[in-house]
């Protein structure tokens, strides 16, 4: 794996997330590795021969940039810690980019939204607690944390995510959930809202992207750990219905646990 320190033109971009109007992404890779992420698309952008999950850019002047670009400029609506990267990656608890930028963005009474894998995001309870409006997604695919390590290699265990949720909720701060990507036959959402209940305020579900590389690397793990999972797999993944019957799953289960739900992300 390859990590490399840069220097970046620009940090906080526009977002077409709805309801974030800016996105901050510390970090250009992620080495997590997830074998669906949807971000391989990012590498043709960077300049590196590695595969995606194999580098990592650390945008180290992304401090001053924050806080030159916020003294020209107010934000108006919530800024997202990251869109394709996660800015609590193992290189976070170098490098503290990411809790250099919180300091700026509390400095200048921005909101903020952080969506994770990572447990790190802990370490900056403190920050967090001082927000006027701070929330923190975890991104949760299984509550089994050997078929985490099959989709997500160098990612933190679902258990350790899980764990991370009580914390910051214990702590007052907005909690929520992303149960995503979901996996046909691997994902379960009723096991995780139910595990989601007491420490989770709000979630949604992301059905699997079955695009390009997304759909290859999946393909590759099931056929090594999931063999038996993989007549009509495809099919059922590409099939409206269904996705509409895990929609109704998921709202069904998200109200029995006390946990208000967004719906489903279909691509």
């Amino acid at each position: 794996m390859k990590i490399v320190e840069k220097t970046a033109s620009s940090i906080l971009n526009k977002s077409g997330i709805p309801g974030i109007a800016r996105v901050i992404n510390p970090y250009t890779g992620c080495l997590h590795a997830c074998v669906y992420c949807y971000a391989t698309f990012m590498r043709r952008f960077t300049g590196h021969s590695e595969p995606w999950g194999k580098f990592l850019d650390v945008k180290v002047n992304a401090p001053e940039l924050l806080e030159k670009e916020l003294s020209r400029k107010t934000i108006t609506g919530s800024v997202m810690l990251s869109s394709v990267t996660d800015a609590y990656q193992y290189a976070e608890a170098k490098y503290r980019i990411t809790r250099r930028l919180l300091e700026i963005l509390l400095d200048h009474d921005v909101n903020v939204e952080i969506l994770t894998k990572s447990d790190l995001v802990t370490r900056d309870i403190d920050l967090l607690k001082r927000f006027r409006n701070a929330s923190v997604g975890m991104s949760i695919m299984t509550t089994n944390d050997r078929a985490g390590r099959h989709f997500e290699p160098y990612a933190p265990v679902p258990s350790k995510r899980f764990a991370a949720l009580g914390k910051l909720k214990d702590s007052g701060i907005g909690t929520w959930a992303f149960i995503s990507p979901f996996l046909p036959g691997v994902t379960d959402a009723e096991s995780i809202l139910k595990k989601l209940s007491g420490i989770a305020d709000e979630s949604a579900i992301e059905a699997f992207n079955m695009r390009g590389a997304c759909l290859m690397g999946v393909k590759k793990v099931m056929k090594q750990h999931y063999p038996d999972m993989l007549s009509g797999w495809e099919m059922q993944a590409s099939d409206r219905r269904y996705w509409d019957h895990i929609e109704l799953l998921g709202k069904t289960s998200a109200r029995k646990n006390g946990i208000s739900f967004s719906g489903l992300y279909r691509h």
